[in-house]
């Protein structure tokens, strides 16, 4: 088997199934399509005037705006994955590399990391990642 890399893109899963692979550059306006397109695996049913309309909420005592889009769950999931030193490191040094470029995790989002082993986390402290996860 040959895999010439110069052909592989990035893509991004969903928006409503973790298998449905989409394309990073096509990305935006798959997603504004999904936002009208009739309720299905590939469909919100959003009326386009309803396409922008976002939500004000209170979080210990800070007004903040929910719009449709903002909110991206990534996880890794499985003993076997969370178990194995090479995909949690891999996805500490996605982690950082992601904060480094300006991501950030706002203060009402809950986070969790519950890794198949406890010597993950000895080694994730231990490399400096964990900060990051």
């Amino acid at each position: 088997m040959t895999l010439d890399l110069a052909t592989v893109k990035p893509t991004l899963a969903g928006p409503k199934l973790p298998h449905d692979r989409v394309g990073m550059s096509e990305m935006k306006s798959d997603w504004h399509k999904c936002l009208t397109a009739k309720v299905g695996p590939k469909g919100f049913g959003l009326k386009e005037s309803e396409t922008h309309n976002s939500g004000k909420f209170k979080f210990e005592d800070k007004t903040y705006t929910l719009n449709h889009g903002d909110i991206i769950i990534a996880a890794i999931t499985s003993c076997t994955n969370t178990s194995n030193p090479m995909v949690m490191l891999a996805a500490g040094m996605v982690a950082k590399r992601a904060v480094e470029l300006g991501l950030s995790i706002k203060p009402y989002i809950k986070t969790s990391l519950s890794p198949g082993s406890k010597v993950v986390i000895t080694y994730l402290k231990e490399s400096g990642y964990l900060k990051y996860l």
